[in-house]
């Protein structure tokens, strides 16, 4: 079987390695010279005899031969995609066994994977069997990657974490019969444009459809009546084993679909009580005499929900990708939160110096420093006493990894 991959950002590359490791003879293409090919190539599949790999242009003819057609989410408007749909070769409907299987999607600005799991844990500890999966950027293998396994195996439920920039894509790739919206926050504004135009797409994938809604968000109680039947979230009042209040909504919101979904009560809070923090997502450490947070915060809302539970002396912050200056304005925030002391670490991406002119431009006048290795962030770390400190912004893997060497060190 042929399949064809158009895109090869995070999503197109993950789509090629799941079927290249299917063995599927592959074309991938993009139409950028200069993509960053980094995911594939790290894979070892970039050299793989059944991959046909083409940067700076798409093979149309190739494309639209091909028995089935995986194509990026950030393309999925795009007239190409428009045309394989046409012709009746995009992916989702060659391969449709994962239509038929329960699904629940979570999606929303923060706590997304943290729900997507507690819904797993929750309906998995009752028997189950339920396909977990979505968005890559998340920790997943990808939407590719569930779609396959969905429709190689057979399970009760899907829970999908979907990304608040593919709504319309997942909406078309999956049979959707219960959406879970965690909050609507600014994030990704480089690409909904505003708050008013990214609530009217969370308006559309909730149309129709039951919906869990988080009460407190302003947002989302204006478009609760375009869901078949919303309701609304809160906070959780039962055991949990988690930093945060904010981690109390996303149990409150597992809880509420699960019980949606007939699923006994005490099973639920069982399963709640019994939950661990997901790999990279926000745990805290009492490490020496420090009490340190981890977790990745890289937008200003995720941030302010973490730094408002509790006063922290020390934030050590990753930094984002060079273009994604929408989420500089954590920096604000840190500017009006004032702690003791600043420290930048190269998070997705070395913009360390962006980030020192930003909070120079803005009149920060803190303690301040650039850290640019892991070891000498644990070092800094080994010489407080008695501190709180926070570490997150950008960079999801070296957050976990920093939160692994702490925790190896105890």
């Amino acid at each position: 079987m042929k399949i064809s991959v158009v895109g090869l950002g995070v999503e197109g590359q993950k789509a090629t390695i799941s079927l290249l490791k299917r063995d599927y003879d592959v074309y991938s293409s993009d139409i950028n010279k200069g993509i960053d090919l980094s995911l594939l190539q790290s894979s070892g599949f970039d050299e793989n005899i059944n991959l046909d790999l083409e940067v700076g242009s798409h093979n149309l003819d190739k494309i639209f031969k091909s028995d089935a057609v995986s194509v990026s989410p950030s393309l999925f408007n795009k007239k190409i995609c428009k045309d394989i749909i046409e012709r009746d070769i995009f992916i989702s409907d060659i391969f449709t066994k994962h239509k038929s299987v329960k699904t629940i999607a979570v999606t929303g600005t923060n706590g997304k994977t943290t729900t997507t799991h507690m819904i797993y844990e929750i309906l998995k500890n009752n028997g189950y069997k339920v396909a977990i999966g979505g968005n890559g950027g998340g920790g997943f293998s990808g939407y590719n990657e569930l779609l396959l396994d969905a429709n190689e195996n057979d399970y009760d439920y899907m829970v999908i974490e979907v990304c608040d920039m593919t709504l319309a894509f997942c909406s078309y790739v999956f049979d959707i019969d219960i959406v879970v919206v965690t909050n609507i926050g600014y994030d990704h504004m480089d690409v909904h444009g505003s708050i008013e135009q990214y609530t009217q797409e969370v308006a559309e994938f909730i149309k129709d459809k039951p919906a869990i809604l988080n009460c407190n968000d302003e947002n989302l109680v204006k478009i609760k009546d375009e869901s078949s039947n919303p309701l609304l979230f809160n906070i959780y009042d039962g055991d949990l084993n988690l930093f945060g209040k904010f981690n109390l909504k996303n149990a409150d919101a597992a809880y509420m679909t699960c019980q949606y979904l007939g699923i006994n009560t005490d099973e639920i809070k069982k399963s709640l009580a019994e939950f661990e923090a997901v790999k990279g997502r926000t745990k805290k450490i009492i490490y020496n005499t420090n009490e340190v947070i981890t977790g990745k915060t890289d937008n200003v809302d995720a941030l302010k929900a973490v730094l408002d539970e509790e006063r922290f002396d020390i934030l050590i912050i990753g930094t984002p990708r060079k273009y994604e200056t929408c989420r500089y304005n954590i920096l604000d925030y840190i500017k009006s939160y004032k702690p003791d002391t600043l420290i930048i670490f190269p998070g997705l991406e070395d913009t360390t110096y962006d980030y020192i002119e930003y909070l120079n431009n803005i009149g920060y006048n803190k303690d301040m420093m650039v850290l640019k290795n892991i070891d000498d962030i644990i070092r800094y770390i080994n010489s407080k006493q008695n501190s709180k400190i926070f570490i997150g912004g950008n960079g999801q893997e070296k957050i976990t990894k920093i939160t692994s060497m702490l925790e190896d060190e105890l």
